[in-house]
């Protein structure tokens, strides 16, 4: 808060008395400062490399901390160099420089004075004529006084194009000395290799260092980010029209320049041209990346198919063995069930696909005890935590996402398990692998042994996975894989109005949705409003107070909605969420990113994969503890208690409402999904399907009912751009010639 007749940036200058905190990773700092306007004052910001004794020049604005009073936040800072005897004798001695302590740094100045820096900056040989200081010692600290001056050069010059300390901080950390020698050849290179630059910063620094506005450098740039950007969307290609129109509207130039600089990433090897699939589609053009990755997948699943499995059961030895079983006391199973496990069994890759209902948790536990039998190894993943778990306690066998049980080793730069040293697991079996994109199952299927089972069991109607591909889908359209789709809805799941609805949805019939009147307690029920503020009321209302008196506590409540923003979407109604569960009190210690607040107590949710920490997107935890002065915080996952500083706050959502996308691959207690036309864009049958079959007990639907029209009668005009399936096709095709 500023104080009255502050303006809201100020200057100002004094010498750094004391480093309370500094993190180098992200820079985050903690001074105390001696200025001419306070003896002695706190300041915090972002700084590399700080020093006692260096005179400092601070650009931001004053605030009242809520626990360590008035400090100063700076934003930019600039360092003065010391000009007094003693300043320059402090500055020296503050482990500033390798190799100059306290000793040296007073027969420095005792030597030169108030010339000392200037005699390290322009004649460092005089160094000599200290006693004690010999050519090989002199050498050492010149070199080090040089690293210094290094730093802090690339500090300026990136302060002076616009960067904030912060970002200033990942890029030094990241290219070093050389970071400057980066910015004036490519800067474009910022928006590949730094976290948190993108194409429109580094855009912004090219132009400040004078590149052109049609610059091939520019114009490569553009069109390896709208490559990227597709990636991200979940691609794996662009098509060329698609390509070149993309980049056009994001520069304004004209699509030639822009056809002259493909060509160019094209001889260097940057991109690559496909001309062999979907000609109607024209030339597609991936990053080496994604069509190695894609490739890779393609033989790895098509060498699968087509192998043996040793041992194989025969129809009169399973059905043996499942009469032993029911003489156990376990159910009977059906021939669809039974054909599915006997096509499990008997071959190296099987998909087995169904809806809600329709018995694939039971498939899994009948095919794992039925490898046991056999004598193979089995191992249980999903591709989330809480897919994991859900596993583990529905089949009463341990289950592990794919990440940990490929274990990353982070010495290594990369999993544990691969093709050096397989998976010791003689079936592997994959649950929600709608949800696998093709990256990580490139990872999954090098882990493989030359003998391994793979068993995929999803549910290919659902929304893609987050990550780039459709793998699920492209493997059942490709039909090159022995595939079992369940149908049969099974008795306890028959009187569900929740499964009921969602295969109505799926096969594009509009759902029976009671309102509160004439509820009578179905697993179903839906509250229309067509005003959005009220509907997110309604939200609000349902999670904290109506599904809580049906015996659902919070923790067993998930919010999906498909935008981010709106009054309807992910940001507005995680704030109105966490001021009603979990409201800024005294005694609850918050941090702030953005406009975003994070409490202790908060629902979060990972949203990248942070191998050195072991937590991977879409794990949700709570966060356990913040500690404001050292600027950390740990949040605890069901896998246990991870610690991070502030600077990684941008890894973190609160998680009270999620997007449906982010959803996948969990199911929770109950649900509240909100699907309202105001959402227009986003409305599609696979989404509402997907929201739908995230409930286990409970589902309310809030919103209104042409929203619900518009996404049942929406079918996706175009997936992913993905070749797999083609890839797939061919290469069994090939084998089979």
């Amino acid at each position: 808060m500023l104080a009255a007749g502050e303006s809201e940036h100020q200057t100002i200058e004094g010498s750094l008395e004391r480093v309370v905190f500094h993190n180098p990773e992200t820079g985050w700092t903690v001074l105390r400062v001696v200025t001419e306007q306070a003896d002695l004052t706190t300041a915090v910001g972002a700084m590399i490399s700080p020093s006692d004794g260096e005179r400092l020049r601070l650009t931001g604005n004053w605030e009242e901390h809520p626990r360590y009073g008035r400090q100063f936040r700076f934003y930019e800072y600039q360092l003065l160099r010391p000009t007094t005897i003693e300043g320059i004798k402090k500055y020296l001695s503050s482990d500033l420089v390798n190799g100059i302590g306290p000793k040296l740094a007073e027969a420095l100045v005792a030597k030169f004075g108030e010339e000392t820096l200037d005699i390290l900056d322009n004649y460092p040989n005089r160094l000599q004529e200290v006693d004690g200081i010999g050519p090989k010692r002199a050498g050492a600290l010149i070199e080090a006084w040089q690293q210094h001056r290094d730093i802090h050069e690339v500090m300026m010059f990136l302060h002076q194009h616009g960067l904030g300390a912060a970002l200033a901080t990942r890029i030094y950390t990241h290219y070093g000395p050389q970071a400057i020698e980066v910015l004036e050849a490519n800067p474009y290179r910022l928006a590949s290799e730094i976290s948190g630059v993108g194409f429109a910063t580094a855009d912004k620094i090219a132009r400040s260092v004078g590149l052109a506005e049609d610059d091939p450098q520019r114009l490569q740039a553009a069109l390896l980010h709208t490559l990227a950007q597709a990636t991200e969307a979940g691609h794996f290609y662009l098509p060329q029209d698609d390509l070149l129109h993309q980049a056009t509207r994001l520069l304004g130039m004209t699509q030639q320049r822009l056809e002259v600089a493909l060509n160019s990433l094209v001889e260097s090897q940057q991109v690559i041209i496909e001309r062999e699939f979907r000609a109607s589609e024209g030339p597609s053009v991936y990053l080496p990346h994604m069509m190695s990755a894609e490739q890779e997948v393609a033989d790895r699943l098509a060498a699968l198919a087509v192998a043996s499995v040793e041992k194989k059961p025969t129809i009169k030895q399973l059905d043996q063995w499942l009469q032993r079983r029911e003489a156990f006391g376990e159910l009977p199973v059906t021939d669809e069930q039974k054909n599915a496990l006997a096509a499990a069994l008997g071959s190296r890759l099987c998909l087995i696909t169904g809806g809600p209902g329709t018995g694939k948790t039971t498939i899994i536990r009948l095919l794992a005890d039925a490898c046991e039998a056999l004598g193979r190894r089995v191992a249980l993943a999903a591709p989330t935590g809480r897919a994991a778990k859900r596993l583990e306690q529905l089949t009463g066998r341990p289950a592990s996402t794919i990440h940990r049980l490929l274990v990353y080793d982070p010495r290594r730069g990369s999993f544990r398990y691969g093709e050096a040293e397989p998976l010791p697991v003689d079936t592997l079996i994959i649950d929600e692998a709608s949800m696998v994109d093709v990256l990580l199952a490139r990872d999954m299927l090098r882990a493989l042994s030359d003998s391994s089972q793979l068993v995929l069991i999803g549910d290919a109607d659902q929304l893609p996975s987050v990550g780039p591909g459709n793998m699920l889908r492209d493997l059942v359209e490709s039909e090159a894989v022995a595939t079992c789709q369940l149908t049969t809805i099974h008795r306890q799941r028959q009187g569900s109005l929740l499964v009921r609805n969602a295969h109505r949805i799926n096969n594009g019939q509009h759902p029976y949705l009671p309102t509160p009147a004439d509820w009578k307690r179905e697993d179903c029920v839906f509250l229309e409003e067509e005003d959005p503020e009220a509907a997110a009321d309604k939200v609000i209302h349902t999670t904290t107070v109506s599904l809580p008196k049906l015996e659902f506590s919070p923790a067993q409540i998930q919010v999906i909605t498909p935008l981010h923003r709106g009054p309807l979407g992910v940001q507005a109604l995680n704030a109105a969420l966490q001021q009603r569960l979990n409201p800024a009190t005294a005694a609850r210690t918050q941090m702030q990113r953005g406009n975003i607040t994070f409490r202790c107590g908060d629902r979060v949710l990972q949203t990248v994969n942070n191998y050195d920490k072991s937590v991977y997107n879409g794990d949700i935890g709570e966060i356990a503890a913040i500690d404001t002065e050292r600027r950390t915080f740990t949040v605890a996952f069901e896998q246990g208690e991870v610690s991070y500083d502030f600077g990684e706050l941008d890894q973190l959502e609160l998680a009270y409402a999620l997007t449906i996308h982010k959803s996948q691959g969990s199911e929770y207690p109950a649900v509240v999904i909100v699907i309202h036309s105001s959402h227009y864009v986003m409305l599609q049958r696979n989404l509402l399907y997907t929201a739908l079959t995230r409930a286990e007990q409970m589902v309310c639907i809030i919103g209104n009912r042409r929203g619900i029209y518009k996404a049942i009668s929406t079918t996706p005009e175009r997936q992913r751009y993905t070749h797999l399936a083609n890839r797939l096709a061919k290469q069994l095709t090939d084998q089979n010639t």
